[in-house]
């Protein structure tokens, strides 16, 4: 556990406080014939335990979907010790899994435009306080694994720097993924595996409000995470769209920036 994570945790009032560092939660994902287990501190998310239990050959262009013991939904960003207590005996878990090839097909699609950017950090709880009381950005998360930051229409992520971050290299001040979000997903998804030699190993995730679609992009010697999402029906669109959209930039609408070199095609 980080620092930060340790303040983070005597801050709130979680019932996961009450859960030392050296408890482990089992969760087993029962996968047809098949089950695979993982050890998970209580306040690590379910998608720990899918990175470290489930064979990456099985995840690799996969759709996953999670459910409990009696069928309740499981998303990836829930907590372990949580899912355990409330689904189980708070030791152990089994979730059983159903993994398939993710759906592609070809047609049109659209980016539809950035959600949000995930970074790691050496001090979460520093950059809290800045974006939020410098920077007047509003707190939406703010837990032992992730801090969610938003203005509206955009998301700023905040992971702690560490070994056990997942599918972070522990350094901080270093990109975890981006995010979008398209309006069709397997179209998406068939377009871009033509880009093999530069993104590739997708899985596809539920979650609560989305369909996230996870692809590791290569640039030189840096390889990090981008996440297209479908956002779900219910939980589109804001409830007034032009406090949003009046005071932004159309980027989208003419070349940026002043130039004096006459038209460009």
């Amino acid at each position: 556990m980080t620092h930060g994570d340790r303040r983070l945790l005597k801050k709130r009032d979680d019932p996961l406080v009450q859960q030392t560092n050296n408890q482990r939660v089992t969760v087993i994902f029962d996968l047809d014939s098949e089950t695979y287990s993982s050890e998970l501190k209580p306040f690590e998310i379910i998608h720990d335990g899918i990175h470290r239990g489930i064979p990456e050959e099985l995840r690799r262009g996969a759709r996953l979907v999670l459910r409990g013991p009696k069928a309740e939904e499981v998303y990836p960003d829930m907590f372990a010790g949580e899912v355990a207590s409330e689904y189980s005996d708070g030791e152990s878990v089994t979730l059983t899994a159903t993994i398939e090839a993710i759906s592609a097909s070809p047609g049109p699609w659209r980016n539809i435009g950035f959600d949000h950017l995930a970074i790691t950090v050496a001090d979460r709880e520093g950059a809290y306080r800045f974006f939020t009381e410098a920077l007047g950005m509003r707190e939406m998360r703010h837990d032992p694994h992730m801090t969610v930051l938003t203005t509206g229409h955009t998301a700023l992520f905040l992971f702690s720097a560490g070994d056990d971050v997942p599918m972070s290299d522990g350094l901080p001040s270093r990109w975890h993924h981006l995010g979008f979000v398209v309006d069709n997903l397997n179209h998406a998804y068939h377009h871009l595996r033509e880009y093999a030699a530069l993104l590739s190993n997708f899985t596809l995730l539920e979650r609560q409000e989305r369909w996230s679609l996870y692809g590791h992009y290569r640039n030189g010697d840096i390889e990090f995470m981008i996440q297209l999402s479908k956002i779900r029906d219910g939980w589109k669109g804001f409830d007034e769209p032009p406090e949003i959209t009046d005071w932004l930039y159309d980027y989208a609408g003419q070349r940026y920036g002043k130039r004096l070199d006459g038209e460009v095609s």
